[in-house]
Parts: structure tokens; sequence; C-alpha cells
């Protein structure tokens, strides 16, 4: 998984508002989207202040 984390994070990010974007269900009720967006970006940082290597490399 080195090398990868952070990509996996926001591919896997990215799903929930793809689905909200076709207008079939409500994934993450609206209410909650500003904690969803603060959880996104806080994995973001503790992910990359663990990130040593370039993308896809293990070292």
């Amino acid at each position: 998984m080195k090398g990868y984390r952070t990509l996996l994070v926001n591919i896997l990010a990215l799903v929930l508002p793809v689905l909200e974007m076709t207008e079939i269900t409500s994934v993450v009720p609206t209410e909650f989207l500003p904690y969803y967006a603060i959880l996104l970006a806080t994995a973001n940082v503790i992910l990359r202040l663990m990130t040593t290597t370039p993308v896809g490399q293990k070292e």
C-alpha cells in the first residue's frame, strides 16, 4: 500500500460526490456534508504528513 494510500483515500472519497451527482439517491444527508468535507481534508493532511515516498513507489 505504501505509495498509494493517499490516492486510494481520495478515490474512495470521490465515490460519495459522484453518487450524489447522479441524483439517484442522497448518500450523505445535507446536514452532514460539512463534516464529510472536514473528515476528508483531515485524512488528506494526515496522509500527507505520513508520506515519505513519491506516488507509486515503495521506497
